[in-house]
C-alpha cells in the first residue's frame, strides 16, 4: 500500500511540473488567447538572400517576401495550416543574366497545405506538408518554372524543453522549360536531415539540423546533386503579437569537376524577418511546420554555366 501511494505522489508532482512548465507543449488542454476569430493568423515580412545550383557560377539573389500563415485547431491536439507568401528579388537589377531584360525583377512565390499533431508535453510530433513552388525570371536563364514537394517532419519531445527527430523531402515533377534552344529542367531536391529543436522559455525556440541530398540529381551524369547539408531556424518572441523569425541554410558542393564553376554549384539561404500573429491561437505554442522557403526547399536544374 505504501508502494502504490509513493507511486501515486510521484506521478502527481511530475503532472504538477510539467502543467507548470513555461514552453509551447503542456499537458493541460491548449489555452488560447481571446480572439473572435476562428483561427490563428500569421503574416510575416523579411528579407531574404538564396542561390542554388539554377545560379550557376553567377549571382546569388537578394530581396524580400511577404507571408500569411492560416492555422485552424481541430480535436486531439491536431491542426490543419493553409500558407503562402510572395517575394521579390534582384531590386538593383539582373545584370548577371544575359537571357533577359536585366531591370526585370525575380518573382517567386510558395504555397502549401499542412497537417500536423503536437502531442502534450512529451511524445512523437509529426506534420505533413505539400509545397509548391512558383517563379518568374528565376535563375540564370531566367525562366518561369513551378514545382512541387512532399515535405515530412517527425520528433520525440523530451521533457526539459528539447524534441529531436527528422525532417525530409521528395521533389515530385519536374519542370520543363526552354531557352535560348537549350532545353531546361527544373525539380525540388530530395533531402533528408536530422533536427534537434529546443524551446525557451519565453516561448521561443531555435532548432539546428543536418543531412544530405539522396536522389539522383539533373545536373551530374550519376549521384546527389550536393554533397551535405546543414540549417539553423528561431523565432523569438518581443511582444504578446510580434517576433523576430529567421532560417538559414547550406548545401554543399560536389567534389569533382570543372574547378570554379563546380565549386559554385551550391545552395544557400539567409533570411530574416518580423512576424505578427494573432486570432485563435495557442498563448505557448507555435505551429509545427513551417512555411516552405527557400531553406527546405532546394533547388536542382539540368543546366548552367
Amino acid at each position: 500500500m505504501l508502494v502504490w501511494i509513493f507511486t501515486i505522489l510521484l506521478f502527481l508532482r511530475d503532472l504538477a511540473y510539467c502543467n507548470t512548465m513555461s514552453y509551447p507543449i503542456y499537458y493541460e488542454p491548449p489555452v488560447f488567447y481571446c480572439s473572435c476569430l476562428p483561427f490563428e493568423v500569421d503574416l510575416t515580412l523579411a528579407l531574404d538572400d538564396f542561390r542554388s545550383l539554377p545560379e550557376g557560377s553567377w549571382n546569388g539573389n537578394w530581396g524580400g517576401f511577404a507571408a500569411v500563415n492560416f492555422r485552424a485547431f481541430l480535436p486531439q491536439n491536431y491542426s490543419a495550416q493553409l500558407a503562402g507568401s510572395y517575394g521579390l528579388y534582384d531590386w538593383a537589377g539582373r545584370a548577371f543574366s544575359p537571357f533577359q531584360n536585366p531591370e526585370a525583377l525575380q518573382q517567386q512565390g510558395f504555397l502549401t497545405v499542412c497537417a500536423s499533431r503536437q502531442v502534450p508535453c512529451w511524445g512523437i510530433n509529426a506534420g505533413i506538408a505539400y509545397d509548391w513552388m512558383l517563379n518568374k525570371n528565376f535563375g540564370l536563364f531566367a525562366v518561369n518554372p513551378y514545382f512541387d514537394q512532399i515535405r515530412g517532419q517527425m520528433g520525440y519531445l523530451i521533457q526539459g524543453r528539447n524534441e529531436v527527430g527528422i525532417w525530409a523531402t521528395y521533389g515530385i515533377c519536374t519542370s520543363h522549360r526552354e531557352s535560348q534552344q537549350i532545353p531546361l529542367k527544373f525539380r525540388g531536391i530530395s533531402q533528408v536531415n536530422l533536427f534537434w529543436c529546443h524551446y525557451f522559455k519565453n516561448n521561443g525556440y531555435g532548432m539546428l539540423w543536418a543531412g544530405t541530398p539522396y536522389r539522383r540529381g539533373l545536373l551530374y551524369k550519376s549521384g546527389r546533386p550536393g554533397n551535405f547539408i546543414i540549417g539553423v531556424q528561431f523565432s523569438t518572441p518581443i511582444t504578446e503579437h510580434l517576433s523576430i523569425e529567421g532560417h538559414g541554410a547550406y548545401m554543399a558542393p560536389r567534389g569533382g569537376g570543372p574547378g570554379v564553376i563546380q565549386a559554385r554549384n551550391y545552395a544557400s539561404n539567409l533570411t530574416i524577418g518580423l512576424t505578427y500573429s494573432f486570432g485563435k491561437r495557442k498563448i505557448q505554442q507555435s505551429p509545427y511546420m513551417t512555411l516552405p522557403n527557400n531553406s527546405n526547399f532546394l533547388v536542382d536544374t539540368n543546366q548552367n554555366f
